[in-house]
Parts: structure tokens; C-alpha cells; sequence
């Protein structure tokens, strides 16, 4: 049961082969996951690099190509969304009120060696927050 000061009902999203325990379980462990405050937010995040793509907790042998950081973020009007690395917030974008908004982010490997995601409200309540996609 939610507190009266609790902001929202979190989940837990876990990007799996079938909807079977030892797929959540393998898809947990391999970091293929990301929290939202909400059924209502959905997040769909990849990196690509020349005919190679990978996902939230996926590795991307990029080398030295330049590859782009896309996500697609379903369900918060306006806010931002940030793409971090070790170094921090490495790029910010803002949603528009559409609820349904797609950003990109050029990248190399050679510049991180990972990229995750965070999801803010225009008051800067987390939405959503992924797991990294590591970069080789």
C-alpha cells in the first residue's frame, strides 16, 4: 500500500527471452533491466554502431566506429532525458508534452566505456532509469 508522501508505485521492467522465472532470472543477472516509476512510462534504449546494435545491459564492440545512443521514451509529458557515462551527465534533452519522444546521442567507445539513461519530470522526480549498455 502507497504512503500519502510516496510519488509513485515503482516497477521493475526486465527485458526477457520468455515470461518464465529462470528468463527473469537470467535477464536480471545480465543487467537487462530498468526501474520507472509507473506501468505508464515505457523505455526503449540502444546503441548502434556501423550493422551492430545493442540494448540495456548488452555489451556493443563498437571499437573505434562512431555509434549513436538512441531512446525512445513513452508515457512523460516534457521533462528531460540525460545519457550518462563514468563521467557523468554526458548529454540532456528535453521532452515535449507529446508523451512520446525519441532523442539520439553520438558516441564512440573511445570516448565511454558505457552509456545509461535517466528519465526526470520537469519538477526532477525520477520516471525511469536503465541499466548501462557497455561499450568495447
Amino acid at each position: 500500500m502507497a504512503s500519502k508522501d510516496q510519488i509513485a508505485v515503482p516497477h521493475t521492467v526486465v527485458l526477457a527471452e520468455e515470461l518464465r522465472a529462470d528468463e527473469i532470472l537470467a535477464g536480471i543477472r545480465a543487467g537487462r533491466s530498468w526501474i520507472t516509476e509507473s506501468v505508464a512510462v515505457e523505455l526503449f534504449f540502444t546503441v548502434s554502431a556501423g550493422n551492430q546494435s545493442a540494448g540495456i545491459g548488452e555489451r556493443l564492440e563498437a571499437s573505434d566506429e562512431p555509434a549513436v545512443a538512441r531512446v525512445d521514451v513513452r508515457g512523460v509529458s516534457a521533462g528531460t532525458v540525460s545519457f550518462h557515462t563514468e563521467q557523468g551527465v554526458a548529454h540532456r534533452a528535453s521532452l515535449t508534452c507529446s508523451g512520446s519522444d525519441a532523442v539520439e546521442w553520438p558516441i564512440s567507445a573511445a570516448d565511454s566505456a558505457f552509456i545509461r539513461i535517466e528519465v526526470r519530470h520537469p519538477e526532477g522526480h525520477m520516471a525511469a532509469l536503465s541499466n548501462p549498455i557497455l561499450l568495447t
